[in-house]
């Protein structure tokens, strides 16, 4: 079953089973359960993003070290850039690719049935460094997405003489430190063997083109110096991005690489990750600039496809994901990172409901309570909204590189005005 019909299909049982109780629970004992379950929610977040502020703070579980010797000892290490139709990119990202201060690796640069002049630039790279450079032209029975050219890429790749020790998955519009790869490989060689890969950081570097992209680099500062960085100093539980990331070959093998039917190939391989006992690390200082998309509608389209991927692995995997925490902690993080798209949803029928109910005054309940339920609610934002202002503080702390604070300030103006476009476009 396709993604968005699986997601329909849950979404149209819940409504059912919702009407079938409103026709045996009382109404007044419905919308008590209704605005308890929402402030539970709101609640839950509020201890979300508090727990991981304090826990960002904590020191990393391991030594960052760059790799160090021999360079005909160093791991070997394969890059894969699945690009479709990328030409006003490629180069410059393989450029910075090859100018790593790494040495024993190889560039794949992965043709997805390109229609522009994509697989051109490629080869010609190739020809200027044909010792470092293999272009994989994906058949069109075999790609047309990003899972499926990496798994075809993979396959070859096992089928070959020599299999590399790790593979780094680059999205085809990011740059890269020269010393990126070197720093992952010297994390990943005093990882234990439970740990799958490391995930680098991301930034945009057109952060500061309009409204769209600087609200994006917000986003982006929130959920890798809040969200996962947190995670992984609390938990040792980073994410998987997709991109800007070192995996081991073998454990990625053995996971059956890439699920081709996933809209969000990355999340989905986290969630496995976790059920097979695995876990990703996470280091904020390797950065992949990446090429934010500038347009609102753009933005919609992307984070739509983004959390119809998150909701599939919801549905495929969240008691199996939940039974894999190894405690209460970890339970309660994973818990919220998977209901994550629905938590602002939550957030707004607990403010429109209870708000309601505080100017009507005559609705009668015996357990919740509006006026505390909408405080802990306003509470709850302003604590989503500390932790936008700290990550940018760290930014700039580490990297002097952040958003103007007027427009942090403004963050909940351009947060509503983007739901509501969001809400209002088709």
């Amino acid at each position: 079953m396709k993604p968005a019909l699986k997601f329909q299909s849950a979404l149209y049982l819940y409504i059912l089973i919702t009407i079938g109780l409103t026709l045996i629970v009382p109404p007044a004992y419905a919308l008590e359960a209704v605005l308890i379950f929402l402030f539970l929610i709101v609640f839950s977040g509020t201890i979300f993003y508090s727990l991981l502020i304090a826990a960002s703070r904590r020191d990393y579980p391991f030594k960052v070290e760059a790799h160090k010797g021999n360079p005909f000892f160093e791991p070997l290490v394969y890059v894969l850039i699945p690009a479709h139709n990328e030409e006003k990119v490629i180069e410059i990202t393989a450029r910075t690719v090859l100018n790593q201060d790494y040495h024993n690796f190889k560039l794949f640069l992965i043709n997805d049935n390109s229609t522009d002049s994509t697989k051109e630039i490629m080869e010609r790279i190739a020809s200027e460094n044909p010792k470092r450079v293999v272009v994989i032209d994906v058949p069109p029975e075999r790609g047309r997405s990003k899972p499926r050219a990496l798994n075809y890429t993979l396959e070859l790749i096992e089928q070959s003489r020599d299999h590399p020790d790790y593979v780094f998955i680059l999205d085809a519009d990011y740059l890269l430190p020269s010393n990126a790869l070197r720093t992952l490989v010297g994390i990943m060689e005093n990882a234990p063997e439970y740990v799958l890969g490391v995930q680098g950081n991301v930034r945009p570097r057109n952060w500061d083109r309009n409204f769209v992209t600087k609200f994006i680099t917000l986003e982006r500062l929130v959920g890798f110096n809040v969200a996962i960085e947190g995670d992984m100093k609390l938990n040792e539980n980073g994410k998987y991005g997709g991109t800007v990331a070192l995996l081991r070959f073998s454990h990625l093998l053995r996971l059956g690489m890439f699920r081709e039917d996933s809209v969000t190939e990355d999340t989905d391989l986290w969630a496995r990750a976790m059920i097979s006992g695995y876990r990703f690390w996470y280091y904020h200082g390797v950065i992949g600039w990446e090429e934010a998309v500038e347009t609102l509608k753009d933005y919609i389209k992307q984070r739509s496809r983004w959390a119809q991927g998150h909701f599939q692995v919801m549905l495929d995997y969240y008691w199996n994901v939940l039974r894999s925490c190894s405690g209460i902690t970890e339970g309660f993080i994973e818990h919220f990172y998977l209901i994550s798209y629905l938590v602002p949803v939550f957030w707004f029928l607990s403010v429109v409901l209870n708000g309601y109910i505080i100017l009507s005054g005559n609705v009668p309940l015996m357990l919740a309570k509006p006026g505390l339920f909408l405080a802990v609610s306003i509470t709850a934002f302003l604590v989503f909204w500390a932790s936008v202002a700290y990550s940018n503080w760290v930014e700039m702390k580490r990297h002097n590189y952040h958003v103007p604070w007027s427009f942090v300030a403004a963050y909940p103006c351009t947060s509503w005005f983007s739901s509501l476009r969001g809400l209002c476009t088709p």
